[in-house]
């Protein structure tokens, strides 16, 4: 099963990354077209939404193969934090709906792989929006926490009941629609735990029922530079 998801997952990245550079040609076409009917700008904005969640899966279980198979390999530079965060999350505060608000230490600095953890970022804020969307304010929280730097992310919606918290970062977990996860392949907060732990950091969550959710991770602050 596993070297099946593999090789379908390798054999989707190509086409959808060639369809996802049409598609963004095609929408920058529209854009400067003054005639353009508004429903054809809607449609190409709704393909490239919907192309997006596509890819998102695909990288998920692109991902998953290589931590099962202990391929998770990390390209390691010094981050800003304060980068990272203001930098993967403009689809967010370009949408226009959600308050994203970032505080604390935005000069802390961490030594890690900056793709992975922006994956990460995007994955906890898309689901601050996802399952908690009458929620308007999101917090990103950086903030020093002894040796290490703290990232959080706050929400203030329905919250995740106890009992399901200490599963929420199993491969393939998914809550009943009464509950915090609704749809995806239960693959998100899996990979986010791995690439976490990969850096040699901790992430977990702290939830209270109609109060809202705040997932965190800590990472190890930066080495010295020789």
């Amino acid at each position: 099963r596993e070297e099946f998801i593999s090789i379908a997952s390798h054999e989707l990245k190509t086409p959808l990354t060639s369809l996802s550079g049409s598609l963004q040609i095609l929408d920058r076409v529209i854009k400067k077209e003054v005639n353009t009917p508004a429903i054809i700008s809607k449609m190409a904005f709704s393909s490239l939404t919907h192309l997006s969640k596509v890819t998102g899966l695909v990288n998920d279980l692109l991902s998953t193969t290589k931590i099962e198979q202990g391929q998770l390999v990390l390209n390691k530079e010094f981050i800003k934090l304060g980068d990272l965060v203001n930098g993967c999350c403009d689809h967010v505060r370009m949408d226009g709906k959600y308050n994203l608000r970032t505080q604390g230490d935005l000069n802390l600095s961490v030594y890690g792989d900056k793709h992975k953890l922006e994956q990460v970022m995007v994955n906890l804020v898309n689901n601050a929006v996802k399952y908690a969307p009458l929620s308007k304010d999101i917090i990103i929280s950086i903030l020093r926490e002894g040796k290490d730097a703290k990232v959080s992310v706050q929400d203030f919606g329905p919250g995740i009941s106890e009992d399901k918290i200490s599963h929420l970062y199993d491969r393939y977990y998914r809550v009943d629609n009464s509950g915090f996860q609704q749809t995806g392949l239960g693959l998100g907060l899996y990979i986010c735990k791995q690439i976490i732990e990969k850096h040699g950091g901790k992430i977990g969550v702290k939830s209270e029922l109609d109060k809202g959710s705040t997932f965190w991770f800590t990472l190890p602050m930066e080495k010295k530079r020789l």
